[in-house]
């Protein structure tokens, strides 16, 4: 018998390949009348943007682009577009990019509405007006963004990522295509897989989980350790792109209803110090946080490990849910991340102070096993 839960999913999700050419006709059965396009300078020398704008011109849709999108959203950003949107009368956003593109114009359409600047929005549900809507279309298959109710975005004075988490800041609907991921390098096809295998994994063995979020995020898991790979060494190889696609969804759906654990308790003010690329600290702390938790469910953990292809079946469940670790950091440098940060030059004094921004958050009370400050730290400099 399951136990009670809730599943909430509010975004419209049109999956599939070829599917981004149906933009025009998606946003005009919106209403949509004049679109701001929310992109970055990577997909734009992609010539990703070109299409897109077309197929909204060809329905008459009035479109103009914003593609300063830094790697990592940033307050300036939101709120320099989201005077835009406001002042020059768009009433749909079109976010094409991975997650720093999509959590912007996510912001963007919530601060047009509600005035005021992004940082005023960070934390919970302080979004009180319907934001300009958003459509988003992931050229990563890592975020999630384009389906989840918070904005990450970097407010680089106080050195810290904040959320703007309200049912607000969901994009109205996802617009999926695999094809649109040919284009990310191998290094940002590996960093945002393992981003998407964080999800799954912190999902799968959080103590918010219920059947269908596991059921998802046990397949996410499955298939990045059988696609990142291929992925990363052909990334023309479009059944290996589909797929991760299909991960990212999975994991996304799963851990917007579960939330996370302490890894991303760490990431947020780890990147927001540090302006490593999320997906790249995720990577790396993985598998510390792996072995953390291990003790907190150790049948999870072997699952993990028969789901990235362990032969498992001699092995006692501690045995088994030590191979997971080791099958996490076997991907890892497969795919070309580092297994530590000495080579960055990071300022090792930080991690008590980012450890007690972590400890704050509450993604450390669904987590497998009870985390101190102390035990932040510890896994902080076992990276090091």
């Amino acid at each position: 018998m399951s136990d009670p839960f809730r599943f909430v999913m509010s975004t419209e999700i049109i999956y599939g390949i070829g599917t981004s050419k149906q933009i025009g006709t998606i946003a005009a059965a919106r209403g949509i009348k004049k679109a701001f396009i929310v992109s970055d300078q990577g997909v734009k020398q992609a010539k990703l943007l070109e299409p897109i704008q077309g197929a909204l011109q060809e329905q008459g849709i009035e479109t103009a682009l914003f593609y300063d999108v830094e790697q990592s959203s940033s307050v300036q950003s939101v709120d320099k577009g989201a005077e835009m949107v406001r002042t020059q009368g768009y009433d749909g956003i079109i976010a094409i990019g991975g997650g720093s593109a999509i959590d912007t114009a996510k912001a963007m359409g919530a601060v047009a509405t509600n005035g005021g600047h992004c940082s005023d929005y960070a934390g919970i549900n302080k979004i009180k007006l319907p934001p300009v809507p958003v459509i988003a279309l992931p050229t990563t298959s890592g975020t999630s963004a384009e389906i989840t109710d918070v904005a990450v975005i970097a407010d680089r004075a106080k050195h810290a990522r904040i959320g703007v988490r309200s049912p607000f800041v969901v994009p109205a609907i996802a617009l999926v295509d695999p094809l649109l991921t040919v284009s990310m390098p191998p290094h940002v096809t590996a960093s945002t897989g393992m981003d998407a295998l964080t999800h799954a994994i912190e999902s799968y063995t959080n103590t918010a989980t219920a059947e269908p979020t596991e059921v998802m995020a046990l397949e996410a898991i499955r298939i990045i350790g059988e696609h990142l790979r291929g992925a990363v060494a052909n990334g023309n190889n479009i059944h290996a792109r589909e797929r991760m696609s299909m991960a990212c969804l999975l994991a996304g759906i799963a851990f917007k209803n579960t939330r996370l654990g302490i890894l991303h308790a760490i990431t947020g003010p780890f990147c927001g110090y540090y302006e490593v690329p999320h997906g790249v600290a995720n990577a790396v702390i993985l598998p510390h946080v792996m072995r953390f938790n291990m003790l907190g469910n150790l049948e999870k953990f072997a699952k993990i490990a028969q789901a990235l292809g362990v032969k498992t079946e001699n092995m006692s469940c501690r045995e088994a849910a030590l191979s997971a670790i080791g099958a996490v950091q076997d991907l890892l440098s497969d795919v070309g991340l580092p297994e530590t940060f000495k080579g960055m030059k990071l300022d090792e004094s930080l991690i008590s102070q980012i450890a007690s921004e972590a400890v704050k958050s509450g993604n450390l009370t669904i987590n497998p096993r009870k985390a101190t400050k102390e035990d932040l730290i510890a896994i902080c400099r076992s990276v090091f």
